[in-house]
């Protein structure tokens, strides 16, 4: 939306790094003292609105100056934070923002009589104050902040001035992420303590503001950060835009409500042109910002390169390195996949980060299983083993429709692959139905694959076009159906044929690949059936999905 990419040359412990944002939405996580606040600052900094613009000493509905202020985010040392050392550059979206659509920044000198080795960071094409800024609102939200609840008594009240449609957008999103049942007589209320900081809480019938929990509080003060931008929007024709940074979102909030402030945010970044930053240690949220990454995924159609991919909603994850000597560095990476996910999330809580996603799959032979693996590997350009993990147990048709319909649940979350031939058996019809009717992650192959080839090579005509194609080994019709008859079909001496002539052949894909020439679109219809099976099963066990290809 407005950012596309930071690139820190060096800063503190973190050097030569470049992250992307999320057009939408941006989760940092990372352990504790891996620089998460740090980098939520370095992002805003360079936003500001100066004297002349039209939004100039406009103010949130809560009273901050739409400027993000250096003392809020930044706390420097004179031992370790030196001029120059700082240097970090963000990307824009090519919308008009900003000249080349990137502004770098530095670190200064700046003396104070507390730290006369003191620094700013500023423009590092001016050293004007405020100068080269980009002119777009950010307000820098620190939740964790917050006065402790006991101390509300030492505050006082501060009037909030909000429009009747304010107030009812606001108790409506409030009740919304809470999951409180409205009240008529609800009203918004505000109070300060005498360090300035905020709570702002919700009056009804049955409590009032000083009985209003933390996790109210910090809703309400999200909520009110939204309907000032939304104010911006409204009033002025300049809005572009703006940049809300949230540091730990999931203060105080219990997991459901961490779900519906993300869906919450995500519904208003679009509709306000708001890019939301935040911090976070909640894996609730993470997860649901990668749900709506994979759903981005998922509606993306034929083999693309993940990495080129300029996601609408991301994560960002920090973790500390060590040289050789010991040096504690932070490294960062995007994370694009729920398996990198669930890798991370073990990393942070210090267990080995090896996670390996798949979904189980059953077959009845192991020739079912060959024709798959040749059709996976035909159209999709992954590595199978990253999705899937086929197991070999090779039971009949009627065991996995009886353990399908007893819901014994490793069968109910896995895919089901069954023989072509099911669909023409007599005593499968009952089976059949209940596959279609209830069954969405029982599939049948696209050809029975032994009676299948017999079938398709006894043909002459296919047969001739077969033997062209041997590239060298000589098989005469004769030779390939020396002890085989029409009787092969009754007796299943087709099976025998087929290991026959794999023998021959010393493979199998020279038969699928015939096979695959003439039934390419039966293939490929096969595939996304099977695409779309895993993706269902996918979205049920968090994992990634598989892109589905054009017909």
């Amino acid at each position: 939306m407005i950012i596309e990419s930071i690139e820190i040359e060096k800063f503190r412990s973190i050097e030569n790094l470049t992250l992307k944002l999320g057009k939408n939405l941006t989760a940092i996580a990372g352990r504790n003292a891996t620089l998460k606040t740090t980098l939520l600052g370095i992002i805003g900094q360079p936003f500001t609105i100066s004297m002349g613009h039209a939004m100039y000493g406009c103010k949130t509905l809560d009273g901050y100056n739409f400027k993000s202020q250096f003392n809020e985010k930044f706390k420097t040392s004179e031992l370790h934070d030196r001029k120059g050392e700082h240097i970090w550059t963000l990307k824009l979206h090519n919308k008009g923002y900003y000249p080349d659509n990137q502004i770098k920044m530095i670190s200064i000198p700046r003396a104070t009589k507390k730290n006369p080795n003191g620094i700013r960071f500023w423009n590092a094409k001016s050293k004007a104050k405020g100068s080269g800024y980009i002119q777009l609102p950010v307000y820098y939200l620190s939740l964790s902040r917050l006065f402790p609840i006991g101390e509300s008594g030492k505050t006082s009240k501060v009037n909030i001035n909000l429009t009747e449609e304010e107030t009812k957008l606001f108790l409506k999103y409030y009740n919304e992420i809470l999951v409180i049942r409205n009240n008529s007589k609800s009203s918004v209320h505000m109070e300060k303590s005498s360090n300035s900081k905020i709570f702002v809480g919700v009056n009804d019938d049955s409590h009032d503001i000083f009985t209003n929990s933390a996790g109210e509080s910090n809703v309400g003060r999200i909520i009110l950060a939204i309907l000032s931008f939304k104010k911006l929007k409204e009033k002025y024709k300049e809005y572009k835009g703006g940049i809300l940074l949230i540091d730990e979102i999931d203060a105080t909030l219990f997991g459901y409500s961490q779900k519906k402030l993300i869906n919450f945010l995500l519904k208003v970044s679009n509709e306000y042109k708001i890019q939301v930053v935040f911090t976070t240690h909640s894996p609730l949220i993470l997860k649901e910002v990668n749900r709506y990454q994979r759903e981005e995924l998922k509606n993306l159609k034929n083999s693309i390169n993940t990495e080129l991919i300029s996601y609408n909603n991301t994560i960002i994850y920090l973790t500390p390195k060590y040289s050789g000597d010991g040096k504690r560095m932070i490294k960062g990476e995007n994370i694009i996949s729920a398996n990198s996910l669930n890798e991370i999330l073990n990393e942070i809580n210090l267990e080995p980060r090896v996670v390996r996603q798949s979904i189980n799959v059953y077959l009845e032979d192991k020739r079912a299983k060959s024709l798959l693996l040749f059709l996976l590997k035909k159209f999709l350009n992954i590595n199978y083993e990253n999705y899937i993990n086929i197991i070999d147990v090779n039971l009949g048709w009627c065991n996995y429709i009886q353990l399908h319909q007893k819901k014994v649940p490793e069968f109910l979350n896995s895919i089901i692959l069954l023989d072509y031939d099911v669909k023409e058996k007599r005593d499968a019809k009952n089976a059949v139905k209940y596959i279609n009717d209830s069954a969405k992650n029982i599939l049948f192959l696209p050809v029975d694959v032994e009676k299948g080839l017999f079938s398709l090579l006894k043909d002459y005509e296919n047969y001739n076009k077969f033997e062209e194609e041997l590239n060298g080994i000589s098989i005469g019709y004769d030779v390939c159906f020396r002890d085989w008859t029409e009787d092969a079909y009754d007796s299943n001496e087709y099976k025998n044929w087929f290991k026959y002539m794999v023998d021959i052949l010393n493979q199998e894909e020279i038969l699928f690949e015939f096979w695959y020439r003439l039934n390419s679109n039966l293939a490929k219809e096969f595939i996304n059936e099977f695409i779309r099976t895993y993706n269902v099963m996918a979205e049920k066990l968090e994992l990634d999905y598989i892109i589905e290809f054009e017909s």
